[in-house]
């Protein structure tokens, strides 16, 4: 008996330890997906060890690897023309992407791609443009929407920051009422800043968003019809651990993935080849 028990639990544990070595170092994103990575800050100053701030090296050692490795590198417009059937899907697609619309994305990111032929996608909370604290200016936006290079789309123009009390404490302006507010109250706010937002970007960039990544990767089923109703043809969730096929793809809630400091840059490449 004492020795059933023990084949029992070694074959459980070699089981555990194989799902662990599969899962975490041979399986790759499904055929069909449209593998998207997001980034935050890249620079290499990141005292308080901050997960979202990723280092310049490894921005471009991801980038490098990509290239090198045959994925083709697409933006939300390509999307669009995928969904409509107006483009194959690419063998090994990627969508690089940025939440909130950093500085350093225009002097440390920007040039990255360029070097490698790359494209990459901003997404602009609109209301913190030239704000003091790396934020993007104007002129910048400018000049990498007209460089072909980046994709400028929407994060919001103000309804990105946290609720700090009360029942929805920790979520996004965008992904929760105001005690009391009407759905169709809040269905007009988040619709109008959105559409605000869209015009300003529209405005400093020549091309109308079609995206947005919601705030905090949070929403709800009023503010996806604000957001289709503002014009977009997709929105962008949070960090997942499957990409989303294209095939019946929900383009409101469309997965991605978070690149931290601590990822494991040649891992990744590794996992996000989809061999379409």
């Amino acid at each position: 008996m004492k020795k059933k028990r023990l084949y029992l639990g070694l074959s459980i544990t070699l089981l555990v330890l194989f799902l662990l070595y599969f899962w975490n170092f041979v399986r790759t994103v499904d055929s069909g997906t449209i593998p998207v990575i997001t980034y935050h800050s890249i620079q290499d100053e990141n005292p308080e060890n901050n997960e979202y701030i990723v280092k310049t090296s490894d921005f471009e050692n991801m980038i490098s690897l990509l290239s090198n490795e045959g994925f083709t590198f697409l933006d939300t417009y390509d999307l669009l023309k995928i969904t409509k059937n107006e483009m194959e899907l690419p063998k090994n697609p990627i969508l690089v992407c940025f939440d909130d619309g950093y500085e350093d994305n225009y002097t440390n990111a920007y040039p990255i791609l360029k070097k490698y032929n790359a494209k990459g996608t901003i997404f602009v909370i609109g209301s913190y443009v030239g704000k003091p604290g790396n934020y993007l200016k104007w002129y910048q936006i400018t000049e990498m929407a007209e460089s072909g290079v980046i994709d400028i789309e929407s994060h919001s123009y103000n309804l990105h920051d946290l609720f700090d009390e009360g029942p929805n404490k920790g979520k996004t302006w965008l992904s929760a009422k105001l005690e009391g507010e009407s759905d169709e109250h809040y269905y007009e706010k988040v619709k109008n800043d959105l559409t605000w937002n869209n015009n300003l970007l529209y405005e400093h960039s020549s091309r109308f968003p079609i995206a947005i990544a919601y705030p905090g990767a949070m929403t709800n089923d009023i503010a996806i019809k604000a957001v289709k109703d503002s014009g977009m043809e997709f929105g962008f969730v949070g960090a997942n651990k499957k990409a989303s096929k294209i095939d019946g793809i929900n383009p409101y809630e469309i997965k991605r993935f978070h690149i931290k400091n601590n990822t494991n840059v040649k891992n990744k490449v590794r996992f996000l080849h989809s061999n379409n």
